[in-house]
Order: C-alpha cells, then sequence, then structure tokens
C-alpha cells in the first residue's frame, strides 16, 4: 500500500501543478490579449499620426510652391523697378543734355 500511496500523492502534487500552470496560463493568455488590444490601439494611434503627417506634408510642400512662385515674381518686379529707374534715370540725363546743353 506504500507504494499506492506514494503514487497518489505524486498524482496529487502533479494535479496540484498543472492547477497552477493552468491559472497562469489563463493568466499570460489574459495579458496577452490585453497587450494585444493596446497594440490595436497604438496602431490606430500611429495611423491617425501618420496621416495628419501626410497632410502636413502635403501642405508644407504647397506652400512651398507659393513661396517660390512667390519670389520668383518679387524677383521679376526687382528686375522691372531696375529697368524702369534705368529708363528714367536716362530719360532725365537726356533731357537735362537737351536743355542745358544744346
Amino acid at each position: 500500500m506504500d507504494v499506492f500511496e506514494e503514487n497518489q500523492q505524486v498524482l496529487m502534487r502533479t494535479n496540484d501543478r498543472l492547477i497552477g500552470i493552468k491559472s497562469v496560463a489563463l493568466e499570460t493568455e489574459e495579458i496577452g490579449t490585453a497587450i494585444v488590444q493596446e497594440l490595436g490601439e497604438q496602431r490606430h494611434t500611429l495611423s491617425g499620426a501618420r496621416d495628419r503627417l501626410d497632410n502636413i506634408e502635403n501642405s508644407r510642400q504647397s506652400s512651398h510652391r507659393y513661396i517660390s512662385a512667390i519670389n520668383r515674381h518679387v524677383f521679376q518686379d526687382k528686375l522691372l523697378l531696375i529697368l524702369i529707374i534705368i529708363v528714367e534715370s536716362c530719360s532725365l540725363i537726356g533731357l537735362i543734355y537737351l536743355k542745358f546743353i544744346k
């Protein structure tokens, strides 16, 4: 009977360990499920952030095009202004020459 009792105790300890392992497995599964849910939320958040960054990049590129166009117009206006100043200066010099030298 001694062997029978010993085997029964071994089975009881094994059963207790299995119950402990099962509870650890259930706890691990709960933690895993919580992590998966949190990762899903983080993915959603990151996806939204990526979309906002794409919108910002598109806006930046559009702004860059507008600023480049404005800079071109400013440069063209400066050239036109310089040309007008040169023409007016030449006209003034011509008038002075015609008025006082001739």
